[in-house]
């Protein structure tokens, strides 16, 4: 089986499931992560001024955070 359906898989015969994401999840739609090699923390660190980022309420969600909003609207993850 493909590995996409050995987490379907897992998911449906779990009781529970805990997922961690991360700032990787948020980058791809312009969001700045903190400790990365480019991040915010980091620059500051450096002397150097942060990389540009767009605010939360102007980006768009990722596939990504699509797909997390679908397990919780579907109760195969909770808040």
């Amino acid at each position: 089986a493909s590995k996409i359906m050995k987490l379907v898989d897992l998911l449906r015969n779990s009781k529970k499931c805990v997922i961690l994401t991360g700032a990787g999840i948020s980058t791809s739609a312009g969001v700045s992560d903190f400790r990365g090699p480019n991040g915010v923390w980091t620059a500051e660190k450096k002397g150097v001024t942060p990389p540009a980022s767009k605010s939360f309420d102007v980006a768009n969600p990722t596939l990504t955070h699509m797909a997390l909003v679908g397990l919780v609207q579907n109760s195969h993850v909770d808040l």
